[in-house]
């Protein structure tokens, strides 16, 4: 065997035991789940049949990872920390459990194939850690009530929580969020309970 070809298998295999040890040594991120809001079983007058839809979102957050925000509206996300699943998702179902932990009724989701008289319609417009305004969790939602049968958006608002929360570690952040997210959906489902 040459001087040559004996060098390049020597790097080669130098490479890739780099390689392997370079995967093997990165820690997976960990991955964080969101909480429902619990309120106490509320009565409903209404008997009208509301689902929610999946969140609409910019792709920023229709994302597992978790963004972070600094001076001049830099992104980022949090590193080695990702959501449970995809943040619109996990909103959806969260706040399905907020309406059906207070005993909402003629609650469900589009797939139920239920016939549905009012749609609740949501946007994600913040789910971040502000770092430039000092650390803040912020969420966001924007809620619009839709009559099926007529085919209009009735009543729309929006609904922002904060809580401080570190960047570092990442459990704080996600408790910050958490906390800011629980507030924001137990804020709509009593909207949706006055309104729909």
């Amino acid at each position: 065997m040459s001087t040559t070809r004996r060098a390049f298998m020597v790097f080669g295999a130098s490479a890739l035991t780099l390689g392997l040890a370079g995967c093997l040594g990165a820690a997976p991120p960990v991955t964080f789940d969101l909480s429902s809001a619990h309120l106490a079983p509320m009565r409903r007058r209404s008997s009208r049949v509301v689902v929610i839809t999946l969140p609409v979102t910019v792709q920023t957050y229709d994302s597992q990872r978790v963004v972070v925000r600094d001076v001049g509206n830099v992104l980022s996300y949090l590193p080695d920390a990702q959501l449970s699943d995809t943040l619109p998702r996990l909103v959806q179902t969260r706040l399905l459990q907020t309406f059906q932990s207070a005993n909402f009724p003629n609650i469900g989701r589009p797939d139920d194939q239920l016939r549905v008289d009012v749609t609740l319609a949501t946007e994600l417009q913040a789910f971040e850690i502000d770092v430039s305004t000092g650390n803040l969790a912020t969420v966001t939602i924007n809620a619009k009530l839709v009559d099926e049968a007529r085919g209009i958006i009735f009543a729309s608002k929006n609904f922002t929580a904060t809580q401080a929360a570190a960047v570092d570690p990442a459990a704080a952040a996600i408790a910050g969020l958490d906390g800011a997210l629980q507030q924001v959906m137990a804020e709509i489902l009593q909207w949706t309970a006055q309104t729909a």
